[in-house]
């Protein structure tokens, strides 16, 4: 789990660097946001159980997010993000369902920051509550085709219950169509 973490965020920080590249060698790389888009991914994801993220709260997450692009450089949606502890018979799961904004810095497009504030979650042992959730991250859209882009990102996800916060941290590789 640490290796895929450790390439997505590898991945994160070499992709601005070859969309430079590639526009100093008159290449020229457009992130084309307009309309309808849809995203959806899968990684890994470790729970904050006592302030470190250890072992003890690894797990695998996904999201799927899609909405509507008021400008090029601004998205908005709705987003389901979620963990489960996948190796815990005891079903440790965590669930935010948000509304999300991603801001793109750069008229070009690909790296982004993203916010969602919505409700949350937590089931242990089978029982569920629920609380407000709130998720923020980065990604990178990389381009593969004319409205195809694959995207990792990395989540935070806080939950808040009647007298706790919890939070999980989630790395994903998702893909998106614009």
């Amino acid at each position: 789990m640490r290796a895929l973490a450790s390439m997505i965020v590898l991945g994160l920080l070499a992709v601005p660097l070859g969309d430079g590249v590639a526009q100093t060698r008159g290449l020229r790389v457009v992130h084309k946001h307009q309309g309808f888009w849809l995203s959806a991914g899968a990684g890994g994801g470790w729970e904050d159980f006592d302030g470190s993220f250890g072992n003890q709260g690894r797990g695998g997450a996904f999201y799927l997010r899609m909405g509507g692009t008021p400008n090029p450089q601004v998205l908005f949606g709705g987003e389901v993000l979620g963990w489960f502890d996948g190796g815990d018979p005891d079903n440790f799961e965590r669930w935010n369902v948000t509304g999300t904004v991603l801001a793109y810095p750069s008229r070009a497009g690909g790296w982004f920051l993203k916010t969602g504030v919505g409700f949350a979650e937590h089931t242990v042992f089978g029982a569920e509550r629920g609380g407000l959730g709130a998720t923020v991250g980065t990604g990178f859209d990389l381009r593969l085709g004319r409205n195809f882009y694959v995207t990792p990102n990395v989540d935070y996800l806080v939950q808040f219950f009647d007298n706790s916060t919890t939070g999980t941290l989630l790395v994903t590789f998702g893909v998106t169509w614009h």
